[in-house]
């Protein structure tokens, strides 16, 4: 029954120690940091209440939905209590579903990632204007292209891909300006020349056109729409022995590939 006599946490026990050694130094003191600690086991914090709440409402849930709020919370702890972390993390997120051919999606993560701060990251606004390109929004997409190529001028993919969608916007004339500095980047790849050939036929620059079909032809002789361009040139300009033999080649090629 010995054991049973005191109910006193140990806390209680050091307060009342030092208050008959100390009674007479400091009774005011002892005094003052009781009533302190008293207060705050009687009034507990808002912080408090509202974590029980929370947790007698989080009992009610079912299985599923715990394990639903439990992914929810650890996302805000790991990705939205830390700023880097969450902003790596929509990065990433964009280039996945880039990768997955989901470009809405893609867009709105990389839109959170270059508003955090990182509007000069040029891979990021090329695949957005990539990701414009795909959804077939080509005006919005030239925006984000000019801030790439800006910050990244030696990028031949970025200068490629944006002449392409000035091409498309029937801007032919920028376009043949940035797939004459394409060129100079890189004098190997057929494409350049063919989308600067489409440039001079689409301007009634014939002579020009012919020359440009010609060196892609000459860079990669197995592609038949180098070809088709060439005797579609051919043809218009009422040279249709020229133009059979451009037609009749391109057909050997897809011909070859389908064997």
């Amino acid at each position: 029954m010995e054991e049973h006599k005191s109910h006193k946490k140990p806390e209680e026990i050091t307060e009342e120690v030092v208050e008959s050694q100390d009674a007479q130094e400091a009774p005011t003191e002892v005094h003052k940091v009781r009533k302190t600690r008293k207060h705050v086991e009687e009034k507990p914090k808002a912080a408090d209440i509202a974590a029980k709440v929370q947790l007698a409402a989080y009992r009610t849930l079912s299985t599923t939905e715990r394990i639903i709020q439990g992914l929810s919370n650890a996302y805000e702890n790991i990705f939205v209590g830390h700023e880097g972390i969450k902003t790596n993390f929509e990065k990433e997120q964009g280039i996945k579903y880039f990768n997955k051919g989901d470009y809405a999606r893609s867009l709105k993560s990389f839109e959170a990632y270059v508003e955090n701060g990182n509007e000069e990251d040029a891979d990021v606004l090329y695949m957005m204007a990539m990701c414009h390109v795909n959804l077939e929004e080509n005006k919005e997409a030239l925006s984000y292209f000019e801030r790439a190529a800006k910050l990244n001028p030696h990028d031949y993919d970025v200068i490629i891909e944006f002449a392409k969608c000035l091409l498309v916007l029937e801007k032919y004339a920028e376009a043949a300006h940035l797939l004459k500095k394409a060129i100079e980047i890189n004098p190997e790849e057929a494409d350049t020349f063919y989308h600067l050939g489409t440039c001079y036929e689409k301007t009634e620059q014939i002579e020009e056109a012919k020359k440009m079909y010609k060196k892609a032809i000459d860079l990669d002789p197995r592609e038949s729409v180098y070809y088709h361009a060439l005797g579609f040139v051919y043809e218009n300009a009422g040279d249709h022995k020229d133009a059979i033999v451009c037609f009749k080649k391109a057909m050997d090629l897809e011909r070859k590939k389908k064997s």
